[in-house]
């Protein structure tokens, strides 16, 4: 059997299977294929004068845009340089006109797509497709004709205009193409190339049962894929911080430079390319700068200066756009503003793709499956042995593909993780996943990619012990299986509001279920590492600590730490409190407070130990979060029990209000004020007010002329003119010397324009 791209000539027919042929009475011919515009094995022939000459190519950018659901993307309606995007598997028509009119008993056509950064346009590697174009217009539907495969059939012929209805593989590599249209006519030997100037994309296609990254829901489509702004988590696992990001992945440049980093930042093979696993694994490894100069540069610092610091990003736009100029890493970003971008350049590209924030995320350095905790008899951390962390909250994607590397029954297919924040390398290069979500839960810890590290993050136990020196035994404390892994979140389907996903990643905590997972995942990873000494048991005193946890920055907070003496004995505690500014990662930086006080606690009576920590205690160790580190100490001297807890608090910052005044339509100005009021003891100097929205090209921003005094507000005017219509977002953020971080966020319909 004959290879249907291969033989071209005569009229073309396909048998059910897809099998093409070319006839030519009496003899078959057969033409190699083609390089990319220049045809190095054939002799370009001299133009006859009855030759079929292409004189000009629409490409029908409106109609293939509303067919294909790329209608949003900038590239398709600018008014200059206007490229189409569409889907691979699904149908397009282009028209083509040539000096003379088409003769289908005498002229040949075929179309030639090269993948345009391909070094060498191959066949063999798909990197070019040559498309017979056969003529039976009777057939009433070419998705029938062939299931999987390029095909091309004329659709219309009208004067020397010709329509062609195309149709690309399933599978084919997604990127910018070329297109060459051949021309021969019976009487010709040789096909004369007609390059065509300008290119086209072609996207992964969510709405193709055959594309392995198929998402049947329609809503969730719409949330996924074409959503172009949505809410990331933030905060602690007590006060969650909703934090809006505009992806944008429609907005100008956002496209070029997703396809640019795919294609000229890291090591991903063209050939690669049509296959979404391969692709999400090397887009984890290019939003970040660490390997090979990608988008984003991480920064867990306090010093932002020479770039933007991570908490003033409105979304993906302003990134992307200044990576693709620049053609350097953008400074600076932490792993919500990776996952961010991650999400921009997935959903730009066509993979379905949803931003996850895990509270309490473990970083497992040393692959044990626990978070391990050593402390001194005062109650300090050992950071010389605390290489593994808790982070508040970490941000991480899910992008739905198929998996048949890890089964052909498709268990496995879904929700995959990816990570692009630079934790641990991954096969040389820092990146993660894609990782089965559904691997993680049933603990099988070896699958690829990356599923112990993903599994720790969200299921680790947190284990503590008192370090008495070197060459001596250390102490078991106590051990947590139910603090790591919490309220995993991320955003509802069209609603602004948080869904939780921890049931996606593991069983109930300290469930059955649960506790032969994490055994069995124990086991998987090996590790030698001593997970429990005993520790003696004593219950006659009961340990209470709590913080009170909505506590505006500005305003003092309390530590308390409750003591139940449940005997007829008396109990002496001495009970050391440490209070210390931290970032979100878990890293401790200094000390804000530390209070050590023995009490004697009565049979049957309750202490209470209290703590209050005031505005000026805590103001210069202040970090970028607003973060502390809380830990308790407490030891009964009468049986050397100790007693050890830990917790993190979060001031929570004002909330900007977001006014619009009058009617929203589409290409009017309306007017949008922003406010808030000062929390501070002290007055903001130097504040700006910036706002995105509803359309994120722009960004606007106010700066105030005067301080903004002690519980006075802070106030700016707006005029915004929204390019479309529909649901909208706007988001509005304030920065200034002395209080940073606060924002707000208002959704708006936009009305479409009537006149």
């Amino acid at each position: 059997m004959f290879s249907r791209n291969r033989y071209r000539i005569g009229r073309i027919r396909c048998d059910r299977m897809g099998n093409c042929f070319a006839w030519l009475r009496p003899t078959r011919v057969r033409f190699p294929p083609p390089s990319r515009y220049g045809f190095d094995n054939r002799v370009v022939p001299e133009i006859k004068s009855d030759a079929l000459v292409l004189r000009k190519t629409d490409f029908l950018i409106e109609s293939n845009s509303w067919e294909h659901r790329t209608e949003k993307y900038s590239v398709t309606k600018r008014d200059y340089n206007q490229r189409l995007v569409i889907r691979r598997g699904s149908l397009f028509e282009l028209k083509f006109t040539f000096q003379r009119q088409y003769n289908r008993l005498n002229d040949v056509i075929n179309l030639v797509f090269t993948v345009k950064d391909a070094k060498r346009g191959e066949f063999t590697k798909e990197t070019q497709i040559v498309v017979p174009v056969f003529d039976d217009r009777n057939t009433s539907n070419l998705s029938i004709v062939l299931e999987d495969e390029w095909i091309a059939r004329i659709i219309k012929v009208e004067g020397f205009n010709v329509s062609i209805e195309i149709s690309s593989s399933s599978s084919a590599i997604i990127g910018e193409y070329n297109l060459s249209v051949e021309t021969k006519s019976l009487r010709h030997e040789v096909f004369l190339p007609n390059p065509v100037i300008e290119s086209f994309y072609i996207l992964f296609n969510p709405w193709n049962k055959r594309d392995s990254v198929f998402l049947k829901d329609r809503d969730a489509r719409e949330e996924y894929v074409l959503s172009e702004s949505g809410i990331i988590w933030r905060g602690t696992h007590e006060l969650l911080k909703p934090t809006p990001w505009h992806f944008a992945q429609f907005d100008d440049l956002v496209l070029e430079a997703s396809l640019y980093a795919l294609s000229k930042v890291g090591r991903l093979n063209v050939v690669d390319r049509g296959d979404p696993v391969k692709v999400c694994r090397h887009i984890s490894a290019i939003v970040n700068s660490v390997d090979d100069n990608g988008i984003v540069v991480g920064n867990w610092k306090e010093d932002f200066r020479g770039g933007t610091a991570p908490t003033d990003w409105h979304g993906s736009q302003a990134i992307l756009s200044q990576f693709y100029k620049n053609k350097r890493p953008v400074k600076y970003g932490q792993c919500w503003v990776f996952s961010g971008v991650c999400a921009t350049v997935c959903r730009a590209i066509g993979i379905p793709c949803r931003v996850i924030t895990c509270y309490q995320s473990a970083h497992d350095t040393h692959s044990s499956i626990t978070v391990d905790r050593f402390f001194d008899e005062e109650g300090e951390p050992i950071k010389s042995l605390n290489t593994d962390s808790i982070w508040n909250f970490h941000s991480w994607d899910e992008v739905w593909i198929k998996r048949p590397d890890l089964s052909m029954s498709g268990a496995y297919d879904g929700w995959n993780v990816i990570d692009s924040t630079p934790q641990e390398p991954s096969d040389g290069l820092y990146r993660c996943g894609p990782t089965s979500v559904v691997s993680v839960k049933k603990g099988e810890v070896e699958r690829p990619y990356d599923a112990k590290f993903v599994y720790s993050e969200v299921n680790a136990d947190e284990v503590y012990w008192l370090y008495f020196g070197h060459k001596q035994p250390v102490k078991f404390l106590t051990h947590y299986t139910d603090s790591i892994g919490i309220k995993i979140s991320t955003k509802a389907i069209l609603r602004n509001t948080r869904v939780d996903i921890t049931d996606n990643y593991k069983h109930k905590e300290k469930s059955a279920e649960e506790r032969e997972t994490m055994i069995r995942a124990l086991r998987m990873a090996r590790n030698q590492y001593s997970r429990y000494y005993l520790n003696e048991k004593f219950e006659d005193i009961r340990f209470e600590f709590s913080l009170i946890d909505d506590v505006v920055i500005g305003q003092p907070f309390t530590v308390r730490l409750k003591m139940y003496n449940k005997s007829n004995k008396v109990y002496t505690v001495n009970a050391i409190v440490g209070i210390r500014s931290t970032s979100y990662t878990g890293v401790t930086r200094s000390i804000v407070k530390k209070d050590r006080q023995e009490l004697q606690v009565g049979p049957q009576t309750e202490e209470e130990l209290i703590i209050v920590v005031t505005y000026s205690e805590y103001e210069k160790h202040l970090l970028d979060q607003s973060i502390f580190n809380i830990t308790v100490m407490a030891n009964v001297l009468e049986t050397d029990f100790q007693y050890y807890a830990m917790d993190d608090f979060r001031l929570r910052m004002p909330d900007i209000k977001i006014e619009t005044i009058g009617d929203i339509i589409q290409g009017k100005p309306f007017t949008c004020n922003v406010f808030f009021r000062n929390p501070l003891p002290k007055s903001l100097t130097n504040g700006v007010f910036t706002i995105e929205g509803p359309d994120y090209s722009n960004r606007l921003r106010y700066p105030l002329k005067t301080p903004i005094f002690p519980d006075t507000e802070a106030r700016a005017t707006f005029r915004l003119v929204p390019k479309t219509s529909g649901e909208r977002t706007i988001s509005a953020k304030f920065m200034s010397n002395e209080l940073r971080d606060v924002d707000g966020f208002k959704s708006i319909k936009v009305s479409a324009n009537m006149t």
